[in-house]
């Protein structure tokens, strides 16, 4: 029974390995594959990937971009154009600007062809579209960091500045002239008043300033009134009436010689020379002389410097100072201030002179005649003359003379010894002599038909006292 059911019975077989080894098999097929086949299937991918087609974006402006003060952040060029050109009237046909003084009298229109004035909205979306994207631009990083640092604004007006000044200074060349007064003018000798003229003149800066704010807030066609300022000039011909001619003259002699000294003495009478002082205007000479240097026309000479002669600039200009107040004396006009020269000079006696120095030591004169004065002065060969033009206020028959009185005197100071080291040792020389001290009036006789009628003192001048200087040398023989 047993052995029966031990026959019919069968043995099972294990498959696993066999499993196994086909699901290897398997992986190492695809593995084959995989490395067979792997660049031809990523290349297919890859252009797939490229032969795709690609969703096309818009670019739009930056957030911080604006035209003609527009806010287009985010906009596409077109939404711009239209935003803008709905915006502005870029109509450039009739007159720009029309300029007219308020008096009506004068009118000026400009085109816009004429300020350059022109519109490009275009060109200014297609800025504004590109501004800061594009890397590759040389100025890329400063548009960058416009756009960073704030907003950036594209214009789509301009104009030319230099165009508008231009006409601006056109218009202000035209009407402004300057107040001028009545003149002499002088022809053989014969005088001449040339008449007074009135002064206009307009506030260029102003109106350059009005015509630009028209421009720029688009004001085109609007009238822009300017007001003519009106002067009158201070001297007109009444102040000429009266004028007879010559009231005053005088002579200074000098001797030839000294070419710089002469120099001088010219170029002093060519300062004065033709110069109106008019009614109540007081001269100064120190202004019509001054600078005293060589550029001003006046060479070294000698002059009084510390109670000795030195060299110096514009030395012998004092000659034509005295010439003018011996002229100006004896035209009876009114002398506001004179000084005298600290020692006698050789051109003048004592009270009879006039000197200058720096901007405190002036010869000055109030014309009081009533009418314009004409100063003339000249050099002949051996003199310095100096004559006064005006009216005559006196009554015929007036005669002058002048004559100076001594007054007083002072001693020298004692005598001083000073060593000197380029003399050779042992030499002795003077270098000044003792001088007192003296004073003098000059007196006015005034005379009429020949018959003295008063006597007048002018002024009293002081002339200090010199001690002598003696100069001891000291330089070692070599």
């Amino acid at each position: 029974m047993s052995n029966r059911n031990g026959a019919k019975k069968k043995k099972k077989k294990n498959i696993f390995p066999k499993i196994v080894l086909i699901m290897a098999a398997v992986f190492i097929l695809l593995a084959l594959a995989l490395i067979l086949f792997r660049r031809p299937v990523m290349s297919m991918y890859y252009q797939w990937k490229i032969d795709r087609p690609i969703e096309q974006t818009t670019p739009v402006m930056d957030k911080n971009i604006l035209i003609d003060g527009k806010e287009v952040g985010g906009m596409t060029a077109e939404e711009a154009l239209e935003l803008i050109n709905s915006n502005v009237d870029s109509d450039t046909e009739g007159n720009a600007v029309v300029i007219k003084s308020s008096d009506n009298k004068h009118t000026y229109e400009y085109t816009f062809q004429d300020l350059d004035i022109k519109f490009d909205i275009d060109g200014a979306v297609k800025k504004a579209i590109d501004f800061g994207k594009n890397p590759d631009k040389d100025s890329w990083w400063r548009e960058f960091k416009a756009l960073e640092g704030g907003k950036v604004n594209f214009a789509v007006m301009s104009w030319s500045r230099p165009k508008v000044t231009s006409f601006v200074n056109a218009i202000a060349s035209e009407i402004n002239v300057e107040a001028k007064n009545a003149g002499f003018v002088r022809q053989n000798g014969t005088f001449t008043v040339t008449p007074s003229a009135t002064g206009y003149a307009i506030d260029k800066d102003k109106l350059l300033a009005d015509v630009v704010s028209a421009i720029e807030n688009r004001e085109f066609g609007k009238e822009i009134t300017f007001d003519i300022k009106v002067t009158e000039p201070k001297y007109t011909d009444k102040d000429f009436q009266g004028f007879t001619g010559l009231i005053g003259t005088y002579s200074s002699p000098y001797t030839g010689g000294d070419a710089n000294r002469i120099q001088n003495l010219k170029n002093g009478c060519a300062k004065i020379n033709g110069v109106v002082v008019y009614p109540n205007e007081v001269f100064s000479t120190n202004a019509h002389f001054n600078p005293c240097t060589e550029a001003n026309g006046w060479a070294s000479a000698g002059t009084i410097v510390n109670g000795k002669i030195e060299d110096s600039v514009g030395g012998g200009m004092c000659q034509v100072s005295s010439a003018l107040y011996m002229a100006l004396l004896n035209a009876e006009v009114e002398i506001t201030e004179r000084h005298n020269h600290s020692m006698k000079v050789g051109y003048a006696d004592y009270g009879f002179d006039a000197t200058l120095a720096g901007d405190y030591k002036d010869l000055k004169f109030k014309n009081d005649t009533g009418c314009a004065i004409y100063l003339e002065a000249y050099t002949t060969a051996s003199n310095v003359v100096v004559n006064i033009y005006g009216k005559e206020v006196h009554p015929a028959g007036r005669t002058l003379k002048f004559s100076n009185k001594f007054i007083d005197s002072k001693e020298p100071p004692d005598p001083v010894e000073k060593y000197d080291p380029e003399l050779p040792e042992g030499t002795r020389q003077i270098e000044t002599t003792a001088m007192k001290g003296v004073t003098y009036e000059l007196y006015k006789s005034i005379y009429e038909n020949g018959v003295l009628k008063d006597t007048v003192k002018v002024n009293t001048s002081t002339y200090s006292p010199r001690g002598q200087v003696t100069l001891i040398g000291t330089k070692k023989a070599e």
